[in-house]
């Protein structure tokens, strides 16, 4: 899955999108909220990490200006601003989440995890298809009890087809959920990492090809 960060301290920019990236995420960094909102017009990022005191745009009217245009994206404020009310306004405002610097970089993995496990099938812990059991706390995946060894990669565009489940979703639409924007990623890989999730799920789960339109991962009879 992809994130943005969106955070003019460039140290603790960098050191989140360490974290999350070690985590399994591709993670984008933009430091300006001018930017930051044409950015997320166009790029279908899955979660958004949003500091509010961002030059050119606060991230208070960034936020209210997505959610007025109807964005359900996922967001984690992150903020020295601690008073109560300043929170309720971020909440009001809009966020799922609302972390007050200072804090442990790991508990921004632990937020993370929490909102986009949201995001997969009702938030349910584990999801179950099959012989297969899809842990979204730690993103592991069993098959009968034993673990299934998925790479980052395999397992973002696991998460993508799980979390649009018995839908087409093409080689584009996957790239563009697991790659940022200084990975060197050519959208035709897909079909390699497809090919080795096959392989790997086995006859546990239906993964399959639609000619000239994408891959679909059937969990259900359609």
């Amino acid at each position: 899955m992809r994130i943005l960060v969106l955070e003019d301290n460039e140290t603790l920019a960098l050191g989140i999108c360490h974290v999350l990236k070690t985590a399994g995420y591709a993670v984008d960094i933009l430091s300006d909220g001018v930017e930051g909102k044409q950015v997320l017009e166009y790029e279908p990022y899955d979660l958004l990490v949003l500091d509010l005191g961002l030059p050119n745009l606060d991230g208070i009217d960034l936020l209210q200006s997505l959610r007025k245009e109807q964005s359900k994206i996922p967001v984690l404020i992150i903020s020295a601003r601690d008073k109560l009310d300043q929170k309720i306004l971020g909440f009001e405002s809009g966020a799922d989440d609302y972390l007050c610097k200072p804090f442990a970089l790991e508990e921004v993995v632990v937020r993370v995890n929490a909102l986009l496990r949201r995001t997969l099938q009702d938030g349910l812990s584990h999801i179950f298809i099959g012989d297969l059991v899809f842990d979204t706390n730690s993103r592991t995946l069993t098959c009968k009890g034993e673990r299934v060894e998925l790479s980052f990669r395999e397992t973002s565009i696991f998460e993508q087809l799980l979390t649009h489940a018995n839908q087409v979703l093409s080689k584009e639409n996957i790239a563009s959920h697991i790659a940022a924007f200084d990975d060197d990623f050519n959208p035709t890989a897909i079909e390699t990492y497809i090919s080795r999730l096959r392989k790997k799920l086995g006859s546990s789960v239906t993964l399959q090809t639609v000619r000239g339109l994408g891959y679909i991962l059937i969990t259900k009879k359609i």
